[in-house]
């Protein structure tokens, strides 16, 4: 498969990962398939590390969101161990969301700096405005249209991924140089 269909299938996965049943798979596989695409395309190596520190981050987040059970667990047993049960659990719930807000943050930045380069260099400006959604999503997050603002910047990315003409010339060119060279 070329770089413009690892892009594609891993901007739809990650535009789908919204489903709560399959999210993990969606984001895991959608991250793969992009970094896949962005290693092939052999683009700038800041393009694909940006996107690894991003994915680095994204995967620490999702797996803080998953995990904040314990910590409201724990903050609850605490809670009862004190005289005042309301303050710990608060602390502990305020003090998740804000590392996972964080996080998520930072990660959107290092995506919005990995796909404004890649628009960049392949001309196109549907990976810097989805970059930007991304941020605007992370940002937020906080209320509920976070994740809606997410997910468009995805399929902008998705669009961006389609709509990349030039690597197809150039993947069309190098096969036709390998056919003549046999």
């Amino acid at each position: 498969m070329n770089a413009k269909i690892w892009g594609i299938l891993g901007a739809g996965c990650l535009s789908l990962s919204f489903i709560p049943s399959v999210s993990v798979l969606f984001t895991i596989l959608g991250l793969v398939f992009i970094g896949i695409s962005l290693n092939l395309l052999g683009a700038d190596n800041k393009i694909f590390n940006y996107f690894l520190i991003a994915s680095l981050l994204s995967f620490i987040a999702s797996m803080l969101f998953y995990f904040k059970i314990i910590a409201v667990i724990s903050s609850f047993v605490l809670g009862m161990l004190s005289n005042n049960p309301v303050v710990p659990i608060g602390f502990s719930i305020l003090i998740y969301f804000t590392v996972y807000y964080v996080v998520q943050i930072i990660s959107s930045v290092y995506f919005k700096k990995s796909f404004s380069l890649l628009g960049k260099e392949y001309n196109n400006g549907y990976f810097k405005l989805g970059g930007n959604f991304l941020i605007a999503g992370a940002v937020l997050n906080i209320f509920a249209i976070g994740l809606i603002i997410t997910v468009i910047g995805w399929v902008l990315i998705l669009i961006g991924f389609v709509t990349i003409e030039e690597i197809i010339d150039v993947e069309i060119v190098e096969e036709e140089k390998k056919l003549l060279e046999n």
